[in-house]
């Protein structure tokens, strides 16, 4: 069977992307997000998530924005003097691995305490695929008993435009994930690179073969002052909303015989 689990990314940054994730929910077709443990509203995004148990959540870990869970001076390698995640990504060649063990189990840890039962890992700004990272991320997976993780397989190059040096680190990260018993897409993709059109996202869906893949997303709200003071990624977020809940779009799933899922798939292949 073709299964298709469709993800918001960024569950938890403010009160307006949580809005929008759990209209895509309710209205629309998404059935997973990934909770930001450090996200300025990650509080009202568990509460959500406790009144939408349908709703499939994973943590959105996170190295590179906002604030650390725990204290800066245990995380001075990646942290600034300001106390926040340093952003540039070149920073992983120095940055210190028990470090970010410690910070990525904090927000595990931090999310479980509130009631969230993690579905899956994934990483703001995909940061858990430099191959080093998944392996902690994998390694935390396991220890906290997480049956999913976002790696990116070979054939997902087909469905995105990845740069050469990026597909290397991603097969390179997809190779340590296949070292531990955890579920996996079978592809995963953004939702932009087919959704920018009605067309380009109808094709994507009638190149969805058997098994289990990802669609990942970033909706949003209109007017989110909070996230328009730290992303400029505000009206393509809005435009990915209206296409999750866009009734065309269910019904072609429905047509390309496509079942919506979430990461509890891999649970219950568990069980």
């Amino acid at each position: 069977m073709k299964k298709l689990i469709v993800n918001a990314d960024d569950f938890g940054l403010t009160q307006g992307i949580n809005a929008a994730v759990i209209r895509a929910h309710r209205e629309g077709v998404l059935t997973s997000a990934t909770l930001m443990a450090g996200g300025l509203a990650w509080r009202e995004a568990v509460e959500l998530a406790a009144e939408t148990p349908t709703l499939g959540v994973g943590v959105h870990l996170t190295l590179t924005a906002l604030d650390p869970v725990l204290p800066p001076e245990q995380v001075p390698s990646l942290v600034d003097g300001g106390g926040r995640f340093r952003r540039q990504f070149w920073r992983v060649l120095v940055w210190n691995r028990e470090q970010i063990k410690a910070e990525w189990r904090a927000q595990i840890q931090r999310l479980m305490a509130a009631g969230i039962k993690p579905t899956h890992l994934d990483s703001h700004h995909h940061i858990h695929l430099w191959p080093p990272l998944m392996t902690i991320a994998c390694e935390l997976a396991q220890e906290f008993g997480i049956s999913g993780v976002r790696a990116i397989s070979s054939p997902s190059f087909q469905l995105m435009k990845v740069p050469d040096w990026q597909q290397r680190i991603a097969a390179g990260s997809w190779q340590r994930a296949q070292k531990f018993p955890l579920g996996k897409p079978d592809t995963v993709t953004a939702f932009e690179s087919p959704g920018r059109t009605k067309e380009g996202l109808l094709a994507y869906l009638s190149q969805v073969g058997s098994g289990v893949h990802e669609l990942f997303s970033h909706p949003g709200s209109e007017n989110d002052k909070e996230l328009a003071n730290i992303s400029s990624l505000t009206e393509k977020r809005v435009r990915e909303t209206e296409f999750l809940c866009s009734e065309w779009l269910k019904k072609d799933l429905t047509a390309a015989g496509i079942a919506p899922v979430s990461y509890k798939i891999f649970q219950e292949e568990r069980v």
